[in-house]
């Protein structure tokens, strides 16, 4: 991780995390946890696209743990996950939240490296992501994929529709600083997805939002994801939008 920042004051601690070798190889095992602690607040991105390279068999595999203590918040902002051709890969995502934890994040896929051309012809790609609340007897959201070359689910009309690139992201409240509730965020984020026939937002329960969101390009998606995050940033974190400075560079 790079040197923290904090470009909103001390109360935000802005965090680059960084994975050196730059991509992921068959037979990799990564492993990320991220502990927010009670009433602290951190906001993490990183450099660039997380790549998954093409394989000749073996898997590689992702573990990210996100943890959020009482009254603590986190906006998880990484860059797109790419996987080439190819690839063989195992991505398992997990958000455990307190009570009045309050979260922003967002999950990216991009198959093939569109600006080559390149599309998911061969490979396999599996993901799960889970999102929990300490005191709930179910998870608030659990989600599971598996994607293989070629699918005919990535061209379906009623899948990816030929189209490269899928995001979720999760709005969990834990009690909204600025007044409202779920219905009012939920309004916010709709108004930022207005136009986008291609995205739409749900509250599968009270106190969470969930984004789904499919594109042509990385860069395209992100910034609607930005832009939803700007759109809700003031009222659930009591924060104006303040974007990475890495982002910049």
């Amino acid at each position: 991780m790079l040197k923290p920042l904090y470009p909103e004051g001390d109360a935000v601690c802005h965090a680059v995390l960084v994975h050196p070798p730059g991509g992921i190889v068959e037979g990799d095992s990564l492993s990320v946890e991220v502990k927010v602690d009670a009433g602290a607040s951190a906001l993490i991105t990183t450099p660039g696209a997380q790549k998954w390279y093409r394989s000749s068999g073996r898997t590689a595999s992702a573990e990210t743990h996100l943890t959020v203590a009482d009254g603590a918040s986190l906006e998880w902002l990484p860059q797109e996950a790419m996987a080439y051709d190819g690839a063989r890969a195992q991505q398992l995502f997990t958000i455990a939240l307190a009570p009045t934890a309050r979260f922003f994040g967002w999950e990216m896929l991009c198959l093939g490296r569109t600006t080559r051309g390149e599309r998911f012809a061969s490979g396999e790609f599996r993901q799960g992501i889970r999102l929990v609340r300490a005191g709930s007897d179910a998870p608030l959201w659990r989600e599971s994929m598996h994607l293989v070359g070629n699918d005919p689910l990535l061209t379906s009309p009623l899948g990816l529709r030929g189209l490269p690139v899928m995001a979720t992201a999760w709005i969990a409240l834990g009690g909204v600083a600025d007044g409202g509730g779920t219905d009012v965020v939920l309004a916010k984020v709709r108004d930022a997805l207005a136009g986008e026939p291609l995205a739409a937002a749900s509250a599968p329960d009270e106190g969470l939002i969930v984004v789904k969101a499919i594109g042509d390009a990385p860069e395209a998606v992100r910034n609607l994801l930005i832009a939803v995050w700007k759109s809700i940033r003031l009222q659930v974190f009591a924060r104006e939008p303040q974007l990475p400075r890495i982002w910049s560079t």
